[in-house]
């Protein structure tokens, strides 16, 4: 007699109305699992191309694209690295990383009650007003201020980020231990506002009662108790949560006074106040794409946050000119002023081009030296003389800077 067997068949995870439950779609291509398993070479990747999207720029400047053999391009290569790490890493600090902070730990955070159940009844959704409410109005505040800062100078700009910091992490202390208040003890808030002016007199409250103490101390009567609203462990986790945030300023506010002194201190209205507004909204929009999508869909987040790159450094360089004072520190570009001395056969080029000369018949001065790539110099003489010579030609260089 044969016999059968049966097996149960799968349990399917229904919600409440009897649909099948949906869960975020897994990323299972080979693409994103060959830059998973490679994650070094697509960081460096990505540097290297803001690297050559910054050279680009700079050679849209000067209106010159220059010849070269691959040999010679392993030297540019290098240079696009470096600069696209620095520039990279400085904009991961200010688009991605303050998104990340409040992905894993502010907007899903549990006692915060930042989300609200779907109208399907299978999940539940951010509630983005809450969330620009709470943490999105004070870090715009915070990034605007900071960016007014920096037009008072290097020496003053760190005490007054320092002490936005310090009024920072106090008055996110506030907003989110009225959030957990809500959960832990059933108590509605009015609005961020109404619950940061309630809880600074809750703390002059507390304040006059301490004061009030120390006097029946000394009178030796007993003392006046004061009702603990939240439990030691709740306000802990506010202090986390707090500092978490702050963390977020604090890597904004590094990352947009490294750039503000990268790009030359632009502080003409016509240049600050446009690199302001976008790049204040370019920050501020990313920041709450990435903590949104970041838990799900992280590639989605990582996208986000390098298409704002994209258009931060294309702004940047219209209104500063960043990527030609990038290229200053490589000894060229416009601002730094040579004498360079040629050889023979380059005096013939100069003198049939009528290119200006010196004291001395063999010397340029009062030469910008635009471009080393490839075969040629590629030089400003002067205000309005541009020339090319052969490398062979050019026999010293001295800097006048």
């Amino acid at each position: 007699m044969q016999s059968s067997t049966t097996s149960a068949p799968a349990k399917l995870n229904l919600s409440e109305n009897g649909t099948a439950e949906s869960k975020p779609p897994q990323p299972t291509n080979e693409t994103y699992k060959f830059v998973e398993a490679n994650a070094t070479l697509a960081v460096w990747v990505i540097f290297l191309f803001i690297g050559g999207g910054i050279l680009a720029l700079y050679y849209a400047h000067i209106g010159y694209i220059p010849d070269m053999e691959w040999k010679a391009s392993l030297v540019y290569l290098f240079i696009c690295s470096i600069i696209g790490g620095v520039i990279g890493l400085l904009l991961t600090m200010s688009l991605y990383l303050p998104g990340l902070i409040w992905s894993e730990t502010l907007v899903l955070d549990p006692c915060l009650k930042f989300s609200y159940p779907s109208p399907m009844g299978q999940t539940t959704e951010l509630c983005l007003l809450t969330i620009f409410g709470y943490l999105g109005l004070p870090f715009l505040l915070v990034l605007v201020i900071s960016h007014i800062a920096l037009l008072i100078g290097k020496v003053w700009y760190w005490p007054i980020a320092g002490v936005l910091l310090v009024l920072t992490f106090f008055v996110i202390k506030s907003l989110l231990k009225h959030r957990v208040r809500a959960e832990a003890e059933g108590y509605i808030g009015q609005g961020p506002l109404s619950d940061v002016w309630s809880d600074l007199q809750s703390d002059s409250f507390r304040l006059k009662t301490k004061v009030r103490n120390v006097f029946l101390r000394l009178l030796k009567k007993p003392k006046l108790r004061e009702e603990l609203k939240i439990s030691s462990d709740l306000q802990r986790h506010v202090f986390k949560l707090a500092a978490a945030f702050t963390l977020s300023v604090l890597l904004n506010q590094i990352s947009m006074y490294l750039i503000y002194w990268l790009a030359g201190r632009p502080s003409a209205p016509k240049t600050f106040i446009p690199l302001l507004i976008i790049c204040t909204a370019g920050v501020w929009i990313t920041c709450h794409v990435v903590a949104f999508r970041h838990r799900d869909y992280p590639r989605q987040a990582v996208a986000a946050s390098l298409v704002a790159v994209g258009l931060l450094l294309f702004t940047a360089d219209n209104f500063s000119w960043l990527s030609v004072k990038l290229m200053n520190h490589f000894g060229i570009g416009y601002y730094r002023r040579f004498n360079v001395m040629v050889s023979d056969d380059g005096m013939k080029i100069v003198n049939g081009l009528g290119v200006p000369t010196c004291g001395d018949p063999q010397q340029l001065c009062n030469v910008e030296i635009l471009s080393k790539m490839g075969d040629h110099y590629y030089l400003r003489v002067g205000d309005t003389c541009y020339v090319t010579l052969p490398k062979p030609d050019v026999v010293a260089v001295r800097s006048l800077n």
